[in-house]
């Protein structure tokens, strides 16, 4: 899939992918427009919801569509619809977004209801300008790791990951 941003508001894609058990990775290639910024950039997994089924675009997500920061302090409305989809199959984890920030390597979890925990983790590098940046969701091990340019970074979220997930995108700095 090709993801081409060029407006100054968060956009998200989803994979239409629902990963179930086992380990899955994904490569993520960022060209990026203007090299003298860092791109702002979240790549991760999401629970395999709808962003935008009787969520209103302007109303609740106030034009910027960004899952992983969405709590019920930050956006309540999209909180509350997004819980409501759960199902059974998303098991006992309360991760439903899990994302590697591309602009200062950081690792941004959410339970769409009172935590959006944005948090360290060894071996975290930001990417600098155009590259590629590979996930590894494992979901036996319930891990999520990071690849820079073909390079493991490591292990940025240890455990809690189960359930059913999506490989998703959220930009809004202009790339392709």
């Amino acid at each position: 899939a090709l993801v081409t941003h060029t407006r100054r508001v968060w956009s998200t894609a989803v994979s239409g992918h629902v990963m179930r058990g086992g380990r899955h990775f994904v490569e993520f290639a960022i060209t990026y427009v203007f090299d003298r910024y860092v791109p702002n950039v979240y790549l991760g997994v999401i629970r395999p919801v709808s962003l935008t089924n009787d969520i209103n675009l302007r109303a609740d997500w106030r034009g910027n569509v960004v899952p992983v920061c969405v709590s019920s302090d930050h956006k309540p409305a999209v909180s509350e619809k997004l819980r409501s989809q759960r199902t059974a199959k998303w098991g006992d984890s309360d991760i439903h977004c899990c994302s590697y920030d591309c602009y200062n390597g950081r690792c941004g979890v959410t339970d769409w209801d009172t935590k959006v925990i944005d948090h360290e983790w060894r071996g975290r590098e930001r990417l600098d300008g155009s590259g590629t940046i590979g996930l590894l969701l494992d979901l036996d091990e319930g891990t999520l790791s990071v690849f820079k340019n073909n390079r493991r970074l490591g292990v940025m979220k240890e455990g809690g990951l189960s359930g059913e997930y999506c490989w998703f995108v959220s930009v809004l700095t202009s790339c392709v």
